[in-house]
């Protein structure tokens, strides 16, 4: 049995400031060596959840947040193999996501944008019908792929929220949403603890969760929030490709098509220096 493990860090018990990787402050970093700590330690419960369940082939974990190194290298359980590396330079998503795997986890989530979870942002809307975050997106691409989603980790909102799509999977709620920035959280070891127990149980009922699946065709934008519509949504017969076409907006080009990758990626794939590098991203911030 292959697992893939997608992860991100605001659903991290302990976790109720957004990650400021701009500031070079010895508080904030220790503030975000802490966060990734209890992210390594969350997914690790979960890996360890899996493996006594039986789970004995590829377990793979998909680095996902932010720079794509917020897990502790090292201190990762050996069973898994790691994704990291900056995300805006990756060729899609979820890498190496395909149909060789049997189930997926969403580790450390947080709720889409425009509801009251903690550090709630990201929202989806696709075909009008459905508003999800970054676990649901993960969910619908496995679902794409025939792989069940069965385990969600976060706070109260998105489990609810991504139990709203597949009720039947495994939730691990690790702390209560007060506000954007407060929270009651469990403290590390019972967060774990949850973990490991949920990861457990999402295994051994692996047979008794349905993907979750999307019928096209597609009509798929970002929003700020659920009952929004996209004013200008892309459209496709292919729901991969459509996120895809999404996707490779945010990129300056596309690694699968190039005979040679540029180390600073510009547009149109053409080299650039740091300085110009530098320049074009303050532009796309106008």
């Amino acid at each position: 049995m292959n697992l893939y493990i997608h992860t991100d860090i605001e659903g991290v018990a302990g976790m109720v400031h957004f990650e400021r990787r701009e500031d070079d402050s010895p508080r904030n970093w220790d503030i975000t060596k802490r966060m990734h700590r209890l992210l390594t330690d969350e997914v690790n419960a979960a890996i360890e959840g899996a493996l006594e369940a039986g789970v004995d082939g590829t377990i793979l974990v998909n680095d996902a947040h932010g720079s794509g190194y917020s897990i502790i290298f090292e201190d990762l359980n050996p069973a898994a193999r790691i994704i990291h590396g900056p995300l805006t330079r990756q060729p899609f998503w979820m890498p190496k996501l395909d149909s060789s795997f049997d189930a997926l986890f969403c580790v450390a989530q947080h709720a889409m944008a425009g509801s009251n979870g903690v550090l709630a942002h990201s929202c989806w809307c696709v075909n009008e019908r459905y508003w999800f975050g970054e676990g649901g997106m993960a969910m619908a691409l496995a679902g794409y792929f025939d792989i069940p989603a069965v385990l969600i980790t976060g706070d109260d909102t998105v489990c609810a929220q991504c139990q709203d799509l597949v009720p039947k999977m495994e939730a691990a709620v690790v702390k209560e949403a007060l506000s954007p920035f407060n929270a009651v959280s469990m403290t590390p070891p019972e967060a774990q603890r949850t973990i490991c127990e949920a990861a457990y149980r999402a295994i051994e009922r692996i047979g008794d969760i349905e993907p979750f699946k999307i019928e096209g065709p597609y009509s798929i934008g970002l929003v700020n929030g659920p009952g929004q519509i996209p004013a200008n949504p892309t459209e496709g017969e292919d729901f991969y490709d459509t996120v895809y076409e999404i996707l490779v907006r945010n990129y300056d080009y596309e690694l699968q098509t190039l005979t040679s990758w540029p180390i600073f990626p510009g547009r149109d794939g053409q080299f650039l220096t740091k300085g110009q590098r530098k320049a074009l991203e303050q532009e796309s911030k106008q």
